[in-house]
């Protein structure tokens, strides 16, 4: 029987069969192969006990792609998500995920919610600019709503964002439903309410997934090569290979063309100035 592992707890991995959902083991093999199950993946199944719904992965079957933060299968594109007030915006914890998107070559929306209190244009700007697509949503005014599912239609998506954005009071919009009343799965792994501890898939269509994601408050950038950094930055690119001396880290040296493309205004100073302090961290860390 083949299924799709919505969520993974404990050794144990939920697989939704289109008609039940059904709690698995993974086989020794896959410990023995290196091959650690993912939230998104598709397998195939043995049953166990059907009264009981248990059963075990046989198999993982081929990924379209691979996260490892955060951990997951098969996604086609990310959205990042965070408030215009309540929590303040930091550019910083997204410019870190941004990177990190870039690094699994997985495309990224930017969604800034709660714009019932206000759009924060000049921010959607700088992020336009850079490549991105970028939207605004209200959970309070339906604001953005349609658009948005628009963007999920037939696409499995990672949401991620930082605690408080209301990522929960968005999914809730998107299931018509409380977050917290999504069936069988809920009940089964007890899951709190209105509380993302694990990674998990939710059906919105029969071609249409989302997954859920733990907010967080910090993110470690997964380049660990200073002289790679630029690249995944995507105003960058078009200067990358021009300046005066090869391997520049458009810091201080001279004649650096991504340098002219911040005075010139091309690039914006914030993403700039991001890059600066990213890079310095990347540095940092190398000495230890």
């Amino acid at each position: 029987m083949k299924g799709r592992i919505v969520k993974g707890i404990g050794g144990f991995y939920y697989t939704d069969t289109g008609s039940d959902i059904y709690e698995c083991k993974a086989r020794g093999v896959f410990r023995k192969n290196g091959i650690t199950p993912l939230v998104g993946d598709r397998c195939e199944i043995d049953i166990v006990d059907a009264e009981k719904k248990t059963g075990n992965i046989t198999r993982i079957l081929p990924r379209t792609s691979v996260l490892s933060r955060p951990a997951a299968a098969n996604a086609d594109q990310a959205v990042m998500i965070f408030a215009v007030k309540k929590p303040v915006i930091s550019t910083g914890l997204l410019d870190r995920f941004l990177i990190n998107m870039e690094m699994q070559d997985l495309e990224t929306v930017i969604v800034f919610s709660k714009t019932d209190y206000g759009e924060p244009e000049e921010l959607e700007a700088v992020y336009r600019a850079a490549g991105y697509r970028v939207m605004g949503i209200s959970n309070k005014t339906g604001e953005g709503i349609e658009e948005f599912k628009d963007i999920l239609r037939g696409k499995t998506s990672v949401l991620s964002g930082p605690s408080g954005v209301g990522k929960s009071s968005l999914i809730n919009s998107l299931l018509g439903k409380a977050y917290a009343e999504t069936g069988e799965l809920s009940e089964k792994i007890g899951r709190g309410k209105n509380t993302t501890r694990h990674t998990e898939l939710i059906r919105l269509d029969k071609d249409t997934y989302i997954m859920d994601t733990p907010g967080y408050s910090s993110i470690e950038v997964m380049c660990r090569d200073e002289e790679l950094l630029a690249d995944y930055f995507r105003e960058f690119r078009p200067y990358l290979g021009t300046c005066r001396f090869t391997g520049c880290r458009h810091i201080s040296e001279p004649d650096c063309r991504v340098k002219d493309a911040v005075k010139e205004g091309i690039v914006s100073v914030e993403r700039y100035e991001s890059y600066k302090q990213i890079l310095s961290d990347i540095m940092g860390r190398r000495k230890y």
